[in-house]
């Protein structure tokens, strides 16, 4: 009885194989593509679905280059109808508008059983946002700058803040602003805070930059684009409100919504002619300066430390250096600049300290004179001159006479000349009889011969090249940055490895800082200003279309752990970096060449 069972169960499963080859074979192949609406404006966004039948093969992409697209998962469904089995494959897609205009989505291609089917194309109308009062929204992003009739160089300050009085699921910003046109430097980490705006409370996340222009004339900041994941409460079947009003019986839905801000226009004006003192290096801003010698007494030839230090709001990196002119009885000697960045009232500053040595060349009080330095100021619209004290130093005289010749050889001439003495006899004897005369043997070898006659040719190019090596290196800010760039990468590389276990955004700040700096430097570019648009113009025809894909997924993935809310696991974060890694060194060979 259980062997009757047995093939009875095996027969009944061969037929059901059959059955489902033969319905299988019977599904044709088709693929459709559907939009949720035909017209939308530039914040909101279009659901797309992609339906395949008759196949499991996903379609291939067309061009959706005037959208943002996010997958938004597959679903399948299978019937059977009068003995016939369909399998329906579902690809749904959310498509956010990134410029106006009127666009065509498809065809969708599919490559199954060495056939190839199209789909229908579908036509959207993109049109601008209508303008109405977003701070009366749940959800709504504004940027704004404090000036937009500066100065140029002037510093000022762009705002972007991010309100909501509803539940978010996640948030991102897709479409950084271009600021081209301007010096872009951080002013911290984003912050966030509770504010009333309307009589309702919102919950706000501010970013602050810190803009330089460096252009006179109109320049425009474009829009940026947020993404987000709004939870909204679902309605009953019967259109009431559901019985339970808690997310946890799964009431709740997550909607996505785009955000774009408005385009800024901003006028940068000329700095006066009159009054422009001959000093004036483009320093814009409020500053003031200090100096102090180490000491006010020393010997002839002894090194003296004059500390210069300025500071207060503005670019602070465009000095170099100090110029102190022709100091008399003394030698110079300049030390490398150290910036010290430091918020000062909200705007971007710090210090810049400048230090030189002073080696007094004869005794007696020797004056250093007053240090000054030219800038404009904004506030007052005019030129103003920030100085430290005159010193003197009391300098006597040297025990040691040669120590101050050989300061003075480096640069004045000496003050005597010596006559020559007889000091002792050379070690060799010297020969008195004509047997010294005697002619000797010399035979070198062809081969020490032929080196001693190329050495001094093969010195005398190597210094040249030495030469103008470092003749670029300090006359081309540009070259050196394009040099140090894989070096900076690597101290920057090691802090975004160091906060791989930060619960917080230190570690997408850090990988961005990594890649952004790399590039702009590879580049001779502002790098913290990149967005992921700007890698197209920039290395169409350098790098191949997949390392561009690759370095926009790295620069919205950073964007999106320093400004959203999903954040990646330790693991995710290694693979991240190895990512990095891997397109740095790829790009260093290549941008190289």
């Amino acid at each position: 009885m259980l062997g009757i069972t047995r093939w009875m169960f095996i027969f009944s499963c061969f037929l059901m194989t059959c059955f489902a080859v033969s319905v299988c074979s019977a599904s044709e192949l088709n693929i459709t593509a559907a939009v949720d609406k035909n017209q939308a404006s530039l914040d909101d966004y279009i659901v797309l679905k992609v339906t395949v039948e008759g196949t499991r093969e996903e379609p291939m992409m067309p061009d959706l280059s005037a959208f943002k697209f996010q997958s938004r998962g597959t679903s399948s469904q299978m019937t059977i109808i009068n003995g016939r089995m369909s399998s329906k494959l579902e690809y749904n897609y959310i498509l956010y508008p990134q410029k106006t205009g009127a666009f065509t989505i498809g065809p969708f291609i599919l490559d199954a059983n060495g056939k190839q089917i199209k789909s229908n194309p579908l036509t959207v109308t993109i049109s601008k946002s209508e303008p109405q009062d977003k701070q009366t929204d749940e959800v709504f992003v504004t940027a704004s700058v404090d000036n937009a009739n500066p100065y140029l160089n002037e510093q000022i300050i762009y705002t972007l803040l991010f309100c909501r009085r509803v539940k978010i699921a996640s948030a991102s910003l897709t479409e950084q602003p271009s600021f081209d046109g301007f010096l872009v430097e951080s002013l911290g980490k984003e912050k966030e805070y509770q504010k009333v705006i309307n009589g309702q409370q919102y919950l706000v996340t501010e970013i602050r930059q810190a803009l330089f222009p460096l252009k006179t004339g109109l320049i425009e900041i474009s829009p940026s684009t947020l993404q987000a994941a709004v939870v909204s409460q679902k309605r009953s079947r019967r259109g009431g409100e559901p019985f339970f009003d808690d997310s946890f019986f799964g009431f709740t839905e997550s909607v996505p919504k785009a955000f774009r801000t408005e385009p800024i226009s901003v006028m940068v004006k000329t700095l006066p002619v009159e009054g422009k003192p001959a000093d004036f290096k483009n320093l814009v801003g409020d500053f003031s300066l200090t100096s102090q010698l180490g000491k006010n007494r020393a010997v002839a030839g002894e090194s003296i430390t004059l500390t210069v230090t300025v500071s207060g709001t503005g670019n602070l990196k465009n000095i170099q250096n100090i110029d102190m002119g022709q100091l008399q009885n003394f030698k110079v000697y300049d030390d490398k600049p150290v910036f010290e960045p430091a918020l000062i009232n909200g705007k971007i500053g710090g210090k810049l300290v400048i230090k030189k040595a002073l080696v007094p060349l004869v005794p007696g009080s020797i004056t250093v004179p007053a240090i000054s330095i030219s800038y404009f100021d904004p506030a007052a619209q005019s030129y103003k001159a920030a100085a430290g004290p005159a010193s003197v130093v009391s300098v006597s005289p040297a025990a040691d006479k040669e120590k101050i010749d050989l300061v003075q050889a480096a640069g004045q001439p000496s003050a005597g000349k010596q006559e020559v003495q007889l000091l002792g006899k050379d070690i060799l004897p010297i020969h008195t009889t004509h047997t010294a005369m005697t002619a000797q043997s010399m035979n070198p070898s062809f081969g020490i011969v032929f080196l001693l006659v190329l050495l001094p040719a093969a010195c005398f190019f190597l210094i040249l090249f030495a030469k103008k090596t470092h003749d670029r290196s300090s006359g081309d800010p540009d070259f050196m940055r394009m040099k140090n760039a894989y070096k900076n990468y690597v101290k920057n590389f090691s802090e975004a490895k160091k906060a791989l276990q930060s619960p917080d955004d230190r570690f997408y700040q850090a990988g961005s800082k990594a890649l952004k700096d790399f590039i702009g430097d590879r580049l001779s570019i502002a790098g913290q200003a990149l967005t992921a648009q700007d890698l197209d113009g920039l290395m169409a025809g350098s790098v191949s279309a997949e390392t561009i894909d690759e370095l926009k997924s790295l620069f919205e993935l950073f964007d999106s752990g320093q400004f959203g809310f999903i954040k990646c696991s330790v693991d995710e974060r290694k693979a991240v970096l190895s990512r990095m890694q891997k397109q740095v060194l790829h790009l260093n060979r290549i941008l190289r060449k």
